[in-house]
């Protein structure tokens, strides 16, 4: 599939290139670009904090006396090219889903910070091929910027939150979104650019003007350089936590939450109380759901697809495969309450091992080693009932 025109927004609804009103409905590829410390294949025991982020994976990497510079982006491609295969898009695509959001950071595409490297974007192109090939649009999302949005070790970085404070910071996070969507500006399976995962104001504080004022920039950069994707804004955590679009006079924008009931209350009066602040706040934009889990039990799962089915609100849940082997800092993902697909592999201390054991390490990590989960089998249920 090649849509043959792009994925858009007007008013509260999100239309395809053909004009017709469109839900996405997929999950999310997490722990593939940006591997996360509760579910990654790479640890870090003796280094550091002991707690595994992107940025100091490669940072042990380079003072790993077994290794040489050269090695790190190659063992790096080791694991995406074994974490998603082809037969991962077939099999999302199976299950009558249609949307995959892609996470990855700065220190995917970049050396510096700014300036994409030399096949910087070509695991994402392939990515897009095999997204057309099994009819699936994806969500380009910077998970990471330089400097962290969040200080969140899943921006890849957990020591500082030095983006919006600092001017060369946020002029190089500019630049990289104009080189993102230079790079796929002609790319319609792309349904849209998620600016930036999860931005806060400040340390452990949830997002507001400040986080939307930057947003602003890089809209800005954005629609010089491609006027037809849409764009997904964050309200983080809350929807009192955004800001009126149409103050900035944004076009062509869905608005995203992300839903993690964390709380006694339950998994219904967590989701009424999301719809009922979106429309206290006034918000005439599509809403997309880019993250959100309903845990172990399945009625929560059946009830929440029926919940944003009823609402018209898009959505991608969190994730599809992770890594369960029970870490040093205790951290444990639950049994099936993740990933559709879990694999069980031992943690590769990157500041000791050899290359050969991170690589087979590495190896390791594709879906052919894994297994299905009771999330799995509810999408599955879902949506065989939905095609029918």
């Amino acid at each position: 599939m090649k849509p043959k025109g792009y994925v858009h927004s007007i008013g509260e609804t999100i239309y395809d290139g053909e004009g017709k009103p469109l839900v996405l409905k997929g999950v999310n590829f997490g722990n593939w670009f940006v591997q996360e410390f509760w579910m990654a294949t790479s640890c870090l025991p003796s280094f550091e904090t002991g707690r595994y982020t992107q940025r100091r994976g490669f940072e042990a990497m380079l003072k790993n006396p077994n290794l040489r510079p050269e090695d790190i982006r190659v063992l790096e491609a080791v694991y995406i090219d074994n974490f998603i295969k082809e037969e991962d898009f077939k099999r999302i695509s199976g299950l009558h889903l249609n949307a995959i959001r892609i996470n990855f950071s700065v220190y995917n595409l970049t050396d510096d910070g700014e300036n994409v490297r030399e096949g910087g974007f070509d695991k994402l192109d392939w990515a897009l091929d095999m997204a057309e090939k099994y009819s699936l649009y994806v969500i380009l999302d910077l998970h990471g910027a330089i400097g962290s949005q969040n200080m969140d070790h899943h921006s890849g970085d957990d020591s500082q939150f030095n983006l919006y404070g600092n001017a060369e910071n946020r002029c190089k996070t500019v630049h990289l979104w104009e080189q993102i969507a230079e790079h796929f500006k002609d790319r319609t399976i792309v349904c849209g650019y998620d600016l930036l995962n999860e931005p806060r104001r400040k340390k452990h504080r949830y997002g507001g003007k400040r986080c939307f004022d930057f947003y602003d920039e890089l809209y800005k950069a954005v629609r010089k350089i491609d006027p037809n994707h849409m764009i997904f804004v964050e309200c983080f955590s809350f929807p009192n936590h955004g800001a009126d679009f149409q103050d900035y006079g944004w076009k062509n924008i869905c608005y995203e939450y992300h839903i993690y009931n964390l709380t006694p209350i339950s998994q219904m009066a967590c989701l009424r109380f999301y719809k009922a602040m979106h429309r206290l706040m006034g918000y005439k934009a599509p809403v997309y759901v880019g993250e959100w889990n309903a845990w172990g039990k399945d009625r929560n799962w059946e009830k929440t697809f029926a919940y944003f089915d009823r609402l018209g609100w898009s959505y991608t849940s969190w994730t599809y495969k992770i890594n369960r082997y029970p870490q040093d800092h205790g951290c444990r993902a639950e049994r099936g309450h993740w990933g559709m697909l879990e694999i069980d592999v031992k943690p590769v201390d990157l500041s000791t091992a050899s290359f050969e054991e991170i690589r087979d390490t590495y190896r390791k990590v594709g879906s052919e080693n894994a297994r299905t989960t009771h999330v799995y089998e509810v999408y599955r249920k879902a949506f065989d009932k939905e095609a029918k």
